[in-house]
């Protein structure tokens, strides 16, 4: 009888065991779910909750707070920015000093970049936008003036680690001076 009574122990332990793997999983899985399927957000700076996770895969840059906001400062550039979104990738959300920072970009074609940032205090959203190749030389600069010198550091960044086998960029402000490499 007391073999009997360890290997049932034994066959419980196990039993709980798997059960609690089970239920931990589960939860893990329904955390990732909703990293991954964003429910609706309320505010630009509930993207916060999704840094390291893909707005194009993920569904955040068809959120409506987040359109809306792209439309106010786009004005008249906002169907042909929508048009730029879906033929761009995107790289992970990112945190820089106050902002967050969503490349949305389409790949392997000399330039068509852009850089959409949302200020965490107060969710303003503001938008670089290299429209062209980086051989034209064609940008704007979107959101609440003046553009906070960090948004112009990030974008001077980013441009030259994306593109400086191409160009150097320095940005002063809303002001980009592109000088392409030579050839």
């Amino acid at each position: 009888m007391p073999v009997f009574k360890s290997r049932f122990v034994g066959v419980r332990s196990t039993t709980l065991l798997l059960l609690a793997i089970a239920i931990c999983s589960l939860l893990a899985t329904e955390a990732a779910e909703s990293q991954s399927h964003p429910s609706r957000i309320n505010n630009t700076r509930d993207l916060a909750k999704y840094v390291g996770t893909y707005p194009c895969s993920n569904g955040l840059l068809k959120q409506p707070v987040l359109l809306s906001a792209l439309r106010k400062i786009l004005d008249g550039d906002y169907r042909a920015y929508r048009e730029h979104m879906e033929f761009s990738g995107c790289g992970a959300i990112e945190k820089r000093g106050d902002f967050l920072l969503m490349d949305v970009s389409q790949l392997h074609v000399g330039g068509y970049t852009s850089l959409i940032f949302v200020r965490l205090s107060d969710g303003a959203v503001f938008l670089f936008w290299l429209k062209a190749t980086v051989a034209d030389k064609d940008y704007s600069f979107y959101g609440q003036r003046p553009i906070p010198s960090a948004i112009s550091e990030i974008v001077e960044s980013q441009l030259n680690t994306a593109w400086g086998h191409v160009a150097q960029f320095h940005v002063h402000g809303e002001k980009v001076d592109i000088q392409l490499a030579a050839r």
